[in-house]
Formats: C-alpha cells, structure tokens, sequence
C-alpha cells in the first residue's frame, strides 16, 4: 500500500510540474496596443491643498509624468505649462518648462515582457502667495501639457498572381476581406483595415484614423495650436515597402502620393489607398506600414485653497 501512495504522489508531482511549467517566450505581438501615452499627475502636498496669504508660507508644484505609451519623445517636444490663476499673485514663478530629460517609450523586449517607458518629474518653485486677502480664497492650478507624440501601426497585405481565384480558401491568404490591425500605444488608433480587389492587377485597402481619448489633437509641431485651421490634423505616413512605388493614397495633402496630412471629423477619418502590382509576382502576404504624427493636448488641475492671515 504504500508503494501504491507514493507512486500516485510522485505521478501528482510530475502532472503538477508540467501545468506549472514556464509559459513565458518569445511572442508575437507587435505592440502594446491601448490608448496610453504621457501620464502625469500632481505629486502629492505640491500644490499643497491648503496655504496662508502675506507671504507666510512659500511653496512648490511639482508633476510625475511617465510615458506609457509607445513613441519616444525628446525632451523639447514637450512642454508643461501652469495656467488658471495670475502669476502675480504667487510671486510671478516660473510657469513653463520642459523635462530634463527625453521620455523613451514603453515596449515589449524580446520575451513579450513590457519595459516601462521613462518616469520624470517637474518641479515648479517659487511660489508664495505674498499678498492680503480679504478672506479665504481658493484658487486653481492647472498643468497643461503639450507634445508631439506618434502611432505606428501594421497589417498584412495579400498578394496574388490571380487576385480573383476560384477557390480563395485554397491560396496563401485571401484578398477581399477585413485584416487585422496592430497599432501601437496611442491617443489616436489605426482600426478597420480592409483589402479588395481594384482592378486585373490592382488592389485597394482602407482603414480608418480614429481619436480615442479627448485630448486636443493638432498638426504636428503647432504647439497644440486650436485654431480651426490647426485643429484635427494629423500627418499620415503609408509604406508597403519595395511595393511603394506602386502605392497611391486620396485625400492627404502637403505631402506626396504616400504621405501627408489629413483632417479628422467627428473623431475619424478613413484613408484609401491603391497598390499596382504589374512589376509584382508570387504568392504572399507584404506589412503595410502606417505611422501617424501630431500634436497632442492634455490637462489636469487641482484646487489650493489661500487662507486669510487674522491680525
């Protein structure tokens, strides 16, 4: 009998070390996905909740930002601005600076595990409420944050000798169908890629650019600019690799055929794109590289309230 139970406890052992085993490796995602980029937020106590007027209590504003999303940004692409109160009335300090550093981006390495983009801080100094007020007042700081920021994004584009076979099941991939679409981590996404046949040898794919968070986005290097004429535009970027020469895409302008600046509306805007395959052979499936630019716009606040001295 007892040979019998260590025989089951020693099979147990062995079935549970192979459920266990290391699931981890190498994947094949392209990208994080999501809608992440600059992070930042208050740092606690700076801006305190609470503070004294007459110059009795100076104080600091200080901002965590961290990149969690998936373009890197150099130092100078971004710029972090202190508005909603008066300078004047806080001893006129510094209100705008840049990071001391670059923030890299976040990304999977080579085992599927994520990195963590750059963490940093930003600290405002010089702030002391010298004046008298009347009674208690509350004022508001607000931290807005402008950067040129990116998304780049892949699908797979079928190729064939005959772009309208009998049996399309039968071929390496098929043609007239939706494909899926990694897009990197990004305020704005690259969604519902679709190819089709566009002629004996022509193909056409569309997909769609689509502002998923609300911030401002803008044309690249405007300084978030929110002028109508500045406003939802986003530059646009299409290869297909040693195919681009074959490649024309509508609607972008102050570009080329493949590259240029398009206005969403609504929050999207679809892109459509012909590839000539006359010079092209064989059967496979080619990356269609996508990558937007702009400018983006975010804010965050908090309230400090300045307390009237009694004489």
């Amino acid at each position: 009998m007892r040979k019998i139970i260590l025989a089951l406890m020693a099979i147990i052992i062995l079935l549970v070390g192979c459920e266990g085993g290391d699931t981890a490796g190498p994947t094949s995602n392209a990208f994080i996905g999501g809608t992440d980029s600059i992070e930042f937020n208050f740092m606690e106590e700076t801006p305190p909740r609470e503070v004294y007027d007459s110059g009795e209590q100076p104080f600091e504003v200080t901002l965590n930002l961290e990149n969690k999303g998936e373009y890197d940004v150099a130092q100078s692409d971004i710029t972090i601005k202190l508005t909603g109160f008066y300078p004047g009335d806080f001893s006129n300090p510094v209100i705008q600076k840049n990071p001391e550093e670059d923030l890299s981006r976040s990304y999977i390495d080579p085992d599927g595990e994520v990195e963590r983009g750059t963490i940093t801080y930003v600290n405002f100094d010089g702030f002391n409420f010298a004046g008298s007020l009347v009674g208690n007042n509350e004022y508001t700081i607000r931290a807005d944050v402008c950067y040129k920021y990116g998304t780049k994004a892949q699908a797979d584009l079928c190729v064939l000798d005959d772009l309208t076979p009998l049996n399309p099941q039968d071929e390496v991939c098929i043609v007239n169908e939706g494909k899926p679409v990694a897009s990197s981590s990004a305020p704005v996404q690259v969604e519902n890629f679709k190819e089709e046949v566009a002629g004996t040898r022509k193909i056409k794919f569309t997909f769609d650019v689509v502002h998923r968070k609300s911030g401002l986005v803008s044309k690249l290097a405007s300084g978030c600019n929110s002028d109508l004429t500045m406003k939802n535009k986003i530059f646009v970027d299409v290869q297909t690799g040693e195919l681009s020469s074959g490649l024309s895409c509508s609607g972008l302008n102050d570009g080329s055929t493949t590259s240029g600046y398009v206005t969403i509306f609504g929050g999207k805007r679809k892109i459509t794109c012909m590839q000539d395959l006359s010079s092209v052979s064989g059967d496979f499936e080619k990356k269609v590289n996508i990558e937007l630019k702009y400018d983006y716009k975010e804010n965050t606040e908090q309230n400090i309230l300045v307390k009237h001295i009694t004489s």
